[in-house]
């Protein structure tokens, strides 16, 4: 994983796990989207669409990207639209929008969240069309 290797090369504690991001895919629509009903959420082949169909107060493109860069990242999980691979990260302050922004292939609808699911930041693959977000509960 080269996004791992390049936060680590920032000083940033991460672990690999190649088997959970659907728990996290998951539990991330579970966190966000509890209140949608399971017909309507499951129409949308991706998850950062629900965003736009739901009329939620999140912050879009540099605004996101700003937000994401001061936030709070102690603890922190990473997963993708079309991967299994979860990447715990650790001290990760240092981590920033841009860390994130050029992702590829199976990596490259990416999902931040922190450890209690209460802020989630997303890079979409339509970059320049779409996003980043930034929701906070």
């Amino acid at each position: 994983m080269d996004l791992a290797t390049n936060l680590r090369k920032k000083g940033i504690i991460v672990t690999e796990n190649e088997r959970l991001g659907n728990d996290y895919r998951n539990k991330w629509i579970k966190s966000f989207f509890e209140s949608i009903n399971e017909k309507r959420l499951y129409r949308h082949h991706f998850l950062w669409e629900l965003f736009h169909s739901n009329r939620m107060n999140y912050l879009e493109g540099k605004k996101a990207n700003k937000t994401f860069d001061i936030v709070n990242k102690q603890y922190c999980y990473i997963f993708f639209q079309e991967s299994n691979d979860v990447l715990k990260v650790e001290f990760a302050s240092e981590m920033k929008a841009n860390d994130l922004l050029h992702q590829y292939g199976e990596y490259r609808d990416v999902y931040v969240v922190d450890k209690g699911f209460n802020w989630t930041y997303l890079i979409p693959h339509e970059k320049g069309i779409y996003g980043p977000y930034f929701y906070r509960k």
